[in-house]
């Protein structure tokens, strides 16, 4: 499997884009792109959350003799 950083280095030399340059950025795309990666990292916690209650409950009590 290819590095993602080394292709993504080949494809912005390809296309001759430069990645640092920030025209044509617009407030309302950084807005999306923010909106849907903190969506994504709700969604992400929830499953942790949901795994970690499932592992808790599976815990067997000690009964006492």
């Amino acid at each position: 499997m290819p590095d993602p950083g080394l292709l993504f280095t080949y494809l912005c030399a390809r296309l001759r884009i430069d990645p640092s340059d920030e025209r044509g950025m617009t407030t309302t795309e950084v807005a999306v792109v923010t909106f849907l990666l903190v969506g994504m990292a709700i969604v992400v916690l929830g499953v942790i959350y949901t795994a970690a209650k499932g592992n808790a409950d599976n815990i067997p009590t000690p009964e006492q003799p």
